[in-house]
């Protein structure tokens, strides 16, 4: 018995070692200052906005979770479960990001001048940087996991959670590519433009229909634009009509007899509108 303890004593530790080993190694550094700083600013942004995020989560379910308690209790421990996993992993982010600003530092005052130098003798500080950057990754991807998880969870009540930061890049994402797609007609409009500067001067039968044609382009065109400055500040105005980073909306609604879909904010109806407009 004795033995059989040891041997998996010694396998688990084996095991141990090699998956560290490997994931240190699979570690992608830095190539560069440059990137470690953008790095850097790119971690303390997500940590900023998630924070503020959190906190407004934790103020809206500070009212709902306690309700649930009584009437669904799983989805009461779903919440409490996603929640812990949410907060865990913001701490590890926060954490994270302060070991790598002191490996910066570290460096800023040793003899190396580079990434490449070494820490302890055997670790440079382009390898501890990229595993630490690989810990954050992680992180965030189980912090988005708990954020699944409570839309899950209040799913299974026809409601829906909404991160107003998630939602409003969504619709940026989506967004791009009519952009693109109009930004490859541009040069076909200015032809097209043209064409009617010339047929304003040459026939003067049709002057009346080619200014109307003329006035309706340009009005679309601001329309477009509208749409496009509508989408840029999207977050500001989802925050601003909510008052929250996170809000719950109910999935269905029950009106004059009849389960309807639940009522949009403000701003997703301009957007749904502002879509197909587009």
């Amino acid at each position: 018995l004795a033995r059989i303890i040891r041997v998996f004593a010694v396998a688990g530790t084996l095991f141990l070692f090699f998956n560290c080993f490997g994931r240190r190694a699979k570690a992608e550094g830095p190539p560069d200052i440059h990137t470690v700083a953008a790095n850097r600013l790119s971690v303390e942004q997500w940590n900023e906005n998630n924070r503020k995020d959190f906190m407004d989560l934790g103020i809206l379910m500070k009212g709902e979770i306690p309700g649930y308690l009584f009437t669904n209790l799983k989805i009461h421990d779903i919440l409490i479960e996603n929640m812990e996993i949410m907060e865990e992993n913001l701490d590890n982010v926060e954490r994270l990001q302060q070991d790598m600003n002191s490996i910066m530092e570290s460096l800023q005052e040793s003899d190396g001048d580079s990434l490449q130098s070494l820490m302890d003798g055997e670790t440079s500080y382009e390898q501890e940087i990229g595993s630490i950057l690989s810990d954050i990754r992680d992180a965030q991807a189980e912090y988005e996991k708990g954020k699944k998880g409570l839309r899950q969870g209040l799913k299974m009540d026809r409601r829906r959670i909404i991160f107003i930061r998630d939602q409003t890049h969504s619709w940026k994402k989506e967004f791009h590519h009519l952009r693109y797609e109009r930004a490859g007609l541009q040069q076909a409009v200015e032809r097209f433009n043209g064409s009617l500067n010339e047929a304003i001067f040459t026939d003067n039968h049709s002057k009346k229909e080619i200014l109307e044609l003329s006035s309706k382009l340009e009005k679309y065109r601001n329309e477009l634009g509208q749409i496009e400055l509508f989408i840029a500040e999207s977050e500001r105005i989802a925050w601003e009509e909510t008052g929250t980073w996170v809000c719950i909306r109910p999935m269905l609604t029950f009106q004059e007899g009849e389960l309807r879909r639940g009522v949009p904010l403000a701003c997703e109806q301009k957007y749904e509108q502002g879509l197909r407009d587009y």
